[in-house]
């Protein structure tokens, strides 16, 4: 029996894009990175990162959105024009991620939504649609599928059902939350969603290194990014030896 939207297993996954937004938030400051470039414009292995993003979730949805910040003046909202973003503004008081999410979700054509930040390099195909899989699992609703990492949610690497979210964001800023793992603890409280966590055992079927759940934050994580991306792209002719022919 095929669920709704989805055919295949868990390790060879197809799922219907029209049901699907890929939901990138760039308004974030790189505070962390001192003189760099806007996380989503740093360049890695000859690409920047948002286009690292685009590139994985484009074939898996039937829109991208990328919010960025009101008047944002860096490159970032050109750049998601060009790789075929719809780009929105969050709102002007700027309320952190609960604020471009609720922004997002505002403006999305489709049941769910894959949210994801612009600083993730590494996103893995078979995690998203596994994650997707588990939210279409009760033919009468979608879940909320969020991923539990080394002992935290990681709300900016979910799938959200876009209507219910975003009447549970806004309700969220209003009583004052600020973060999306208190959002999350309201729609519980209120019974808005059904909320279905993976652990880490549960990625690892499908992303035994977690690569898709890792981001930049600091000077440290994009030193670790760009050895990712360079052993990657290491290749080696196989007619050649150590030391020679």
């Amino acid at each position: 029996m095929n669920l709704p939207g989805y055919a295949g297993s868990a390790h060879s996954a197809t799922f219907d894009p029209n049901l699907v937004t890929g939901l990138i938030l760039a308004g974030g400051k790189s505070s962390r990175l001192e003189s760099q470039s806007p996380k989503a414009l740093i360049s890695l292995g000859g690409k920047m990162i948002l286009a690292r993003v685009a590139d994985v979730l484009k074939p898996l949805c039937k829109e991208m959105i990328l919010v960025v910040r009101q008047n944002q003046d860096d490159d970032i909202p050109d750049l998601g024009l060009a790789l075929g973003m719809h780009v929105v503004e969050d709102s002007p008081a700027g309320d952190g991620p609960l604020a471009a999410l609720a922004a997002g979700l505002a403006v999305c054509t489709t049941p769910l939504a894959f949210v994801t930040g612009a600083d993730h390099p590494f996103l893995s195909t078979p995690l998203i649609l596994e994650m997707l899989r588990r939210s279409s699992s009760n033919r009468e609703s979608f879940a909320t599928v969020v991923v539990r990492y080394r002992g935290r949610l990681n709300p900016l690497h979910a799938v959200y059902p876009t209507r219910s979210w975003l009447s549970v964001v806004e309700a969220t800023i209003k009583s004052g939350g600020t973060s999306l793992v208190s959002a999350i603890a309201t729609g519980e409280s209120c019974d808005c969603i059904h909320l279905l966590t993976m652990m880490e055992d549960d990625v690892n079927v499908v992303d035994p290194q977690h690569m898709s759940l890792f981001d930049i934050d600091t000077l440290e994580d994009l030193g670790i990014a760009r050895r990712i991306v360079d052993r990657r792209s290491l290749k080696v002719r196989p007619d050649l030896r150590r030391g020679g022919l």
